[in-house]
């Protein structure tokens, strides 16, 4: 099965303010993220890569990312499923805030160990925990597995956060982990389990 994690598009334009937006802050796509959930769908046909189905999480950044995709290949309705498993997490005291505002209240190392090492920051509320999350990214490829067939092609739409951790559970390096708005990373669920081919891709990088 080939599994195409996609982060939504962006939900910030030129000359907003941005900060962090996580569980509690539900943001629309602009217009450069709906161009780039675009650009995913393309990416994805010239691979040769027409996802079954796509599975996202329940907020408007993902949804619409994943509808915009969806469209573009012509899905059945019904083709997009929404999981909690793939609900962004909720950054507690970090949630609406600039970094430079956060990196005044908590230091330089706890957010940079986050942002480039994919250490847990303790003490700032976030929920639910590193553990919970890895939980629901389990719980999801089981039932992606049980609901697709093997030789499917199945999307996965989320936030960074999720994605870094996953990234973290799968052995990838953390300076590695990020994913950018837009990208995508490409992964094989077999009966080994579930590997990276590729992280962190330009949709038009894409292939089989």
């Amino acid at each position: 099965m080939q599994l195409i994690l996609v982060r939504h598009g962006n939900t910030f334009g030129p000359g907003d303010k941005v900060v962090w937006v996580g569980a509690r802050t539900d943001l629309a796509l602009v217009e450069k993220g709906r161009e780039q959930a675009s650009v995913v769908a393309a990416g994805l046909a010239a691979a040769g890569l027409r996802p079954s189905r796509i599975y996202a999480g329940p907020l408007r950044r993902t949804r619409q990312t994943a509808e915009i995709i969806a469209a573009a290949h012509g899905l059945v309705a019904g083709s997009i499923v929404l999981s909690e498993d793939l609900r962004e997490i909720d950054y507690g005291s970090w949630e609406a805030r600039s970094n430079d505002e956060i990196r005044a209240e908590v230091g330089d190392k706890t957010i940079d160990d986050w942002q480039k090492r994919s250490i847990w920051p303790e003490s700032c509320g976030w929920q639910p925990d590193e553990t919970d999350v890895i939980a629901g990214w389990q719980r999801l490829i089981a039932r992606i597995r049980a609901e697709n067939a093997d030789d499917a092609v199945v999307l996965v739409v989320s936030s960074n956060g999720i994605f870094r951790l996953v990234a973290k559970s799968l052995g990838l390096a953390p300076a590695d982990a990020k994913m950018n708005t837009g990208a995508v990373a490409h992964l094989v669920a077999d009966d080994g389990g579930v590997s990276i081919k590729a992280w962190n891709l330009d949709p038009a990088s894409l292939s089989l």
